[in-house]
C-alpha cells in the first residue's frame, strides 16, 4: 500500500496489427515502438516515417476497408495526432481563398424517410481543407432542406476540434410528409469554427430528395463543392 503506481505502456504494433491480421496488404510498425505518458510527442516524431507508411498503405486499400467505421473510429484520428506534431505547410499567400470556396474533401450521409421522418445520418468527412494557417479545422456540419426562404429547417452538428478527418456520427430529423420532402433537395455544408472571426466555408453538398428511394436507405461519399450562399 503507498507504492507507486507502475505506469503501463502502449505496444503500439501489437494495435496497429489488428487491420495487418484483418485485412492484409497493411504495412506493420516495427516492433519495439512503445509510447508512454512521458515521451509519446518524441516518439511520434522519431517513428513518423513508420506511422506514415502503416497509414499510407491502410488508406490504399478497397474503399469498404479504407473508408470503413474500424479505420474511421481507430486509425484517423491518428491524422490529427501527426498534424499536432507536425502542423501542416500554410497554404501559399492568396491562393486559400480560391481553394478553400471551391471545397476540398468530401462527406459520408446516410438518409432514409421512414414513419413519416426524414433521418439524415452525418457519418464522416475526410480531406478537409486546412485553415488559413496550415491546421486543421473545427469542423461541423450545417443542413437545410431547400428552397427554404425562413430557414425553419436548419440543422447543425456539434463542432469537433482540430480534425481534417472527422467521424460525426450525428442523427439529423425532419418530420415532414413524403411529398414536401421529395420536392426539397438536402443541402449539407461544411464549415471551420472559429471563436475570434468568422466561420470559414469547406464546401457543400446538394443531393435532390426526390432522385433518390426515400423508402430504403442511401449511404454514399459526396464530393465537397462550391455552393453559392
Amino acid at each position: 500500500m503507498g507504492g507507486k503506481k507502475e505506469r503501463k505502456e502502449i505496444d503500439l504494433p501489437n494495435i496497429y496489427g489488428i487491420p495487418c491480421h484483418l485485412f492484409g496488404g497493411v504495412a506493420g510498425l516495427p516492433s519495439g515502438l512503445h509510447v508512454g505518458r512521458s515521451n509519446t510527442r518524441q516518439v511520434a516524431e522519431r517513428r513518423l516515417g513508420d506511422v506514415q507508411a502503416f497509414l499510407t498503405s491502410l488508406f490504399g486499400l478497397a474503399d469498404e476497408i479504407a473508408h470503413s467505421d474500424l479505420v474511421y473510429t481507430f486509425f484517423h484520428p491518428l491524422l490529427r495526432d501527426q498534424q499536432d506534431v507536425e502542423p501542416q505547410r500554410m497554404k501559399h499567400r492568396g491562393e486559400s481563398q480560391e481553394a478553400e470556396s471551391s471545397g476540398s474533401g468530401s462527406l459520408k450521409l446516410s438518409v432514409q424517410y421512414a414513419g413519416g421522418v426524414l433521418s439524415v445520418l452525418i457519418l464522416h468527412a475526410q480531406s478537409l481543407a486546412a485553415t488559413p494557417q496550415g491546421l486543421p479545422p473545427n469542423p461541423y456540419v450545417k443542413v437545410y432542406l431547400v428552397p427554404d426562404p425562413t430557414k425553419e429547417t436548419k440543422r447543425k452538428t456539434r463542432v469537433l476540434k482540430r480534425n481534417s478527418h472527422p467521424s460525426f456520427m450525428e442523427m439529423l430529423e425532419y418530420r415532414l410528409p413524403l411529398e414536401v420532402v421529395q420536392a426539397r433537395s438536402l443541402q449539407a455544408t461544411v464549415w471551420h469554427y472559429d471563436s475570434l472571426q468568422e466561420n470559414q466555408f469547406l464546401g457543400g453538398v446538394v443531393v435532390p430528395l426526390g432522385s433518390i428511394p426515400l423508402r430504403d436507405e442511401t449511404v454514399a461519399w459526396y464530393p465537397l463543392e462550391y455552393i453559392p450562399r
